[in-house]
């Protein structure tokens, strides 16, 4: 058993290196996001860091620590006055709500920007529909995309022909706005899944996957080319704006919701104690990270044993 796990080992590695270019790339355009917005608002950068832990590249440049660290998963925009007391007027913590606002959903916003260039390239030089759920499939059928099998005596049907979607670059832009619309619809009623799915039935829901799961896909995707490259990085792009805006302590989604509270309460000049914010998210982080384990514990069962 051993021996066949580490033989998938040396024949991940060529998509196990795709798929930390396709990663990086995406924190990339997340944080930049982050970074971008928080320099036109005035905020002062500490540091811009692609992964996470141990530095392990540092370069100073215009006042901003710019880090490669040990981890090669996540990165971060640390912020003077972020998660500390500070005066100055170029820190976080002083600028104003809708400023701290607009930085804290500009991660979000680029990644649905990347996902949309990219599906618009995709959908200009053509490609299959993306069939995420049943109902896409069967929606696919009638508007004659897919040719479908008859039923099974499960009552399931295999697609026997599916055709390409192309049109021109600026129909393809607009129909790439409602496609990234209808993904991210699909991926809240996946993720809705996740408590129920634990809690009733002590597992996490089919098809759900972390990082392990997503570096197999890319393995499978890796011989059809560049296109496919491309629309699995647009689904991740989605995926991570998606869970991202989540009202989740830790996510850009929980801080964002606090933002709103203190706007709420801003009338009645009651503010959020600082300290109490930041322990609850660290507490979101530790059982993000929590899941993370669990989903990746299970990705390597599923695929090695």
């Amino acid at each position: 058993m051993l021996e066949s796990f580490f033989v998938a080992i040396v024949n991940f590695v060529p998509s196990i290196f795709v798929f930390f270019i396709i990663f990086s790339c995406l924190i990339l355009v997340h944080e930049w996001g982050h970074f971008f917005t928080a320099r036109k608002c005035g905020v002062k950068v500490l540091e811009f860091g692609l992964g996470m832990g141990k530095k392990l590249f540092s370069k100073k440049r215009g006042g901003v620590e710019y880090t490669i660290n040990a981890v090669p998963f996540g990165g971060f925009v640390r912020m003077l006055g972020e998660e500390e007391k500070s005066n100055d007027p170029r820190s976080f913590e002083k600028a104003k709500l809708w400023k701290r606002m607009s930085i804290t959903l500009a991660g979000i916003f680029m990644n649905f920007v990347a996902a949309t260039v990219a599906l618009t390239i995709l959908f200009s030089v053509g490609t299959a529909p993306i069939l995420i759920t049943q109902q896409n499939i069967l929606d696919a059928e009638i508007a004659g995309l897919v040719v479908l099998d008859e039923p099974d005596e499960n009552g399931d049907r295999a697609i026997l022909e599916i055709s390409n979607i192309q049109k021109p670059v600026g129909a393809a832009f607009i129909f790439s706005i409602t496609e990234s619309w209808r993904i991210s619809g699909a991926i809240v009623d996946k993720l809705a899944e996740i408590p129920s799915e634990i809690i009733q039935h002590g597992r996490l829901p089919e098809g759900m996957a972390g990082p392990v799961g997503i570096a197999e896909a890319t393995h499978k995707i890796l011989p059809m080319g560049f296109l496919a490259i491309l629309k699995l990085w647009a689904l991740l792009s989605l995926s991570l704006a998606v869970i991202n805006l989540l009202p989740i302590p830790a996510l850009d989604g929980g801080r964002f919701l606090f933002q709103i509270v203190e706007f709420v309460l801003w009338p009645f000049r009651v503010k959020i104690n600082s300290k109490l914010e930041n322990a609850v998210h660290v507490g979101g982080y530790v059982a993000l990270m929590g899941l993370l384990v669990a989903v990746t514990w299970n990705d390597i069962v599923r695929i090695f044993f």
